[in-house]
């Protein structure tokens, strides 16, 4: 296989996304029409996440950026952060969850957060009324996550009946070494951490010719489906963990060769503080 040495994890996702074949519609409709019904939703969605924004920050809201300048304590110290809204979700009991990003700024509202400097973690638990969204838990500061200034992606989960929370995958890139965390967030009373396991990692990036082994390690993150005597349900992560090396053709490119393509799980069990290893490995490397 044909192989590429400067390549991320995004990139790869993106690929195989792109590679899924769907059969296509009888008559397709006129692409102004499909134009008009897609942007209709984005348009709301847009539209509410500024409700939501303006309802937390207000006049710092800025619209055009997307964006609020705030003050918020990080680790004892107060410091401006340029908040964005990383996700939202609506609760079985009719709050409204916001998961934003604050990310290191100066003065004037100007990102300065560096490739290693972290982004913060802030959740708002919200309730839309007669006369409009209102506030109801301010949560600044929970986590410091990531890089280039942001947390990473969230996903919704419920972790037992009755008990919402939220996964963030988080980590960054490091001369062609990648790493993925997972933090379990626990939204049941305010937020806390129930703790966190590496997701994956690699090397493409940094896989050359000369490079003894690459790997490439990925978990897909499932629930179990009975809840355990604590309430929670166990977490199962399925990893595919491919070694190879690499050499170049004559053409100049590189050839991929694999060593190795396993298959493992790991299945994580909340003890009563946070999710624990109970069962199987976690192959993933660190970096």
């Amino acid at each position: 296989m044909k192989y590429l040495p400067m390549y991320t994890l995004a990139a790869a996702i993106a690929l195989v996304a792109c590679s899924r074949h769907e059969k296509p519609a009888a008559v397709p409709a006129p692409a102004a029409s499909a134009s008009a019904a897609a942007a209709a939703p984005a348009s709301a969605a847009k539209s509410r996440d500024a409700e939501l924004m303006r309802a937390v920050f207000g006049d710092s809201y800025d619209a055009q950026k997307r964006g609020a300048l705030a003050t918020i304590l990080v680790e004892g110290a107060e410091a401006p952060h340029l908040m964005t809204l990383n996700a939202s979700t609506d609760l079985p009991d009719g709050r409204t969850v916001m998961i934003v990003n604050g990310a290191q700024a100066d003065e004037e509202g100007n990102d300065t957060a560096g490739h290693v400097t972290p982004g913060i973690l802030n959740v708002y638990l919200l309730r839309h009324t007669d006369s409009g969204w209102k506030v109801l838990e301010r949560r600044e500061g929970v986590d410091d996550l990531g890089s280039d200034g942001q947390i990473g992606s969230v996903e919704w989960v419920t972790l037992a009946p009755g008990k919402p929370g939220f996964i963030v995958s988080h980590g960054g890139i490091w001369q062609g070494y990648w790493i993925q965390y997972a933090v379990i967030f626990d939204l049941d009373a305010g937020v806390r951490s129930l703790g966190s396991f590496k997701e994956g990692s690699g090397n493409e990036g940094a896989c050359g010719p000369t490079t003894s082994e690459c790997w490439a390690t990925e978990g897909k993150i499932t629930f179990a489906s009975e809840a355990q005597p604590s309430g929670y349900r166990d977490i199962v992560v399925n990893f595919n963990n491919k070694r190879y090396t690499v050499k170049e053709d004559k053409d100049g490119s590189f050839v991929e060769q694999v060593q190795s393509n396993t298959k493992s799980s790991a299945r994580y069990h909340f003890d009563g503080k946070a999710y624990v290893l109970a069962a199987g490995t976690n192959p993933v490397q660190d970096i």
